[in-house]
């Protein structure tokens, strides 16, 4: 297998094959009470691969997924890496109009879902596309593959190749499909492995979704380096203190309300958390109170870490050592692979202090977007990639984040950061969720509204909350409406959907007028 095409490559499926050499009888995943060492799921992936390209499908062609975290998940997807084919997850949590367009988008040639996601509009699958359903049963989705080849399949690959086509959620269309190259992912998970310090010493939780970039650069990073992922299911905050204890889990990843829910959980005395060393968050901000809380109680490190699928995570990181030392909606200092800057709408570089889009370039940076050269020029403008992102150095070099550009809101002739608001909204001991957007309005154009979720038992009042924001917030800054929900519209890795709300509520203040 080793040629001309292979001598200088960098593949994806190369990172399973180098750790396996290196630690063969090491456990690289654990889920339930069963276990893998590398040298396993380098040959469990080599086996997939080779069934994969035995059944006729060639370099190139896309394989869509439909799954939740498992084991058969991790060896579909970097099994696929191996056969030199393209990647396409799905998020089960969009509609089902948004998996038809991405399926025929791509025009995959082999569906995979778990039985359960798939089974309401299973006739609709199988009459588009050749469908393999995942039953739950580890081993029957193995014995598939067990009588294929265990050698690596020799598939050419380029580094730029595309590896995975991920797509992002379409708040205001149909989603983009973001094409991401081998050397992209395999460069974000050197750098990852380097700024975090990771350890082939460390265990750690694959706990987010593993169709989203953030878990799925995490694993491919712990991959590399010869440590041990534990794959969850979902989120049960006993159940993962449990696992702490018993697995002696070093490093976790997880939004900022997973932390929450195990920092107040009413039996978090009676588990041993001691082996935590870092704890990564990302997605939402994290408030003040709740951070010193985590810090001091855990003992361990933690650290905000940014990216987007259009430039594969992470690329930002606020570091452990300045968690405390500065406030506010830090992102941190720039990833060793990227440059990062901060530019006005001509293009032109800003100095620090000066609030302009973040931008970025580097080996991390998509390919481009499936079949739309318009939109992909736009997004390298002046030959940086646009985030879309609103920021500014501050004196000692740290990039501080002002707001999405769409979510700005401008109200009454000035400009309010949305992320500010929750920011307050969220040091509020009462509050255990809460996010800012801007609706319609007469008089303001827009009205900052806040939309808030009580702790549970708490009685929380609209005085009470507003009197709190005076206290920290410029009047402009203050909503002018505080709704109080039971729970906010959220995607599946914990990002608040705005643009629901808007939707939503766009009449809220024509309501009250009248």
């Amino acid at each position: 297998m080793y040629g001309i095409s292979t001598v200088n490559r960098v593949a994806i499926g190369d990172i399973i094959r180098r750790s396996a050499s290196r630690y063969p009888e090491k456990t690289a995943f654990i889920q339930g009470d069963q276990k893998w060492n590398f040298s396993e799921v380098d040959r469990l992936c080599n086996q997939f691969a080779n069934y994969l390209l035995e059944s006729g499908l060639t370099k190139g062609d896309k394989i869509a997924t439909i799954c939740g975290n498992s084991m058969e998940f991790i060896i579909t997807m970097f099994g696929i890496a191996k056969a030199g084919l393209i990647w396409v997850p799905i998020n089960p949590g969009i509609s089902f109009d948004e998996k038809k367009y991405i399926l025929e988008k791509v025009k995959a040639k082999l569906l995979i879902g778990d039985e359960v996601l798939l089974k309401n509009q299973l006739e609709y699958y199988k009459s588009q596309v050749q469908t393999l359903q995942l039953d739950g049963r580890v081993s029957e989705f193995f014995s598939l593959f067990e009588d294929f080849s265990e050698k690596e399949p020799s598939v050419e690959i380029q580094d730029r190749d595309v590896a995975q086509i991920m797509f992002t959620s379409g708040t205001t269309g149909n989603p983009k499909g973001v094409m991401i190259s081998h050397l992209t992912v395999y460069m974000a998970s050197l750098a990852n492995i380097i700024e975090m310090g990771l350890k082939p010493s460390d265990v750690t939780t694959a706990l987010m979704p593993l169709f989203h970039c953030a878990q799925h650069t995490f694993v491919t990073s712990f991959l590399n380096i010869g440590a041990t992922s534990i794959i969850f299911k979902g989120f049960d905050p006993e159940g993962l203190m449990k696992t702490i204890e018993q697995e002696k889990i070093t490093w976790m990843f997880m939004l900022p309300m997973m932390y929450r829910a195990i920092l107040h959980h009413p039996n978090r005395g009676k588990y041993d958390l001691t082996s935590l060393n870092t704890c990564m968050y990302a997605m939402a901000p994290m408030d003040r109170p709740t951070l010193e809380k985590l810090i001091k109680e855990f003992d361990a490190d933690f650290a905000l870490g940014t990216g987007q699928t259009e430039i594969y995570p992470s690329t930002l990181m606020f570091k452990p050592e300045e968690q405390l030392r500065r406030f506010g909606s830090y992102w941190g200092v720039s990833s060793l692979i990227n440059d990062t800057a901060v530019m006005d709408e001509e293009g032109n570089i800003l100095p620090a202090g000066q609030i302009g889009e973040i931008v970025h370039r580097g080996p991390n940076v998509m390919n481009g977007y499936l079949d739309s050269k318009e939109e992909t020029d736009a997004s390298r403008q002046f030959d940086w990639h646009h985030t879309g992102d609103l920021g500014y150095w501050d004196k000692d070099g740290q990039m501080v984040f002002v707001d999405r550009k769409k979510d700005l809101i401008k109200t009454g002739g000035e400009n309010v950061a949305s992320i500010k608001v929750e920011q307050v909204l969220l040091m509020h001991e009462k509050v255990a969720n809460a996010v800012a957007i801007g609706l319609p309005h007469e008089h303001w154009v827009e009205a900052v509204t806040a939309f808030i979720v009580p702790k549970e038992n708490e009685t929380l009042s609209e005085k009470e909350i507003a009197d709190h924001c005076r206290q920290h917030l410029g009047n402009f800054q203050v909503p002018k409406a505080f709704v109080f929900v039971e729970s906010l519209p959220m995607t599946t890795t914990g990002k608040i959907q705005k643009h629901v709300l808007r939707t939503k509520h766009k009449d809220l203040y024509a309501e009250v007028q009248s």
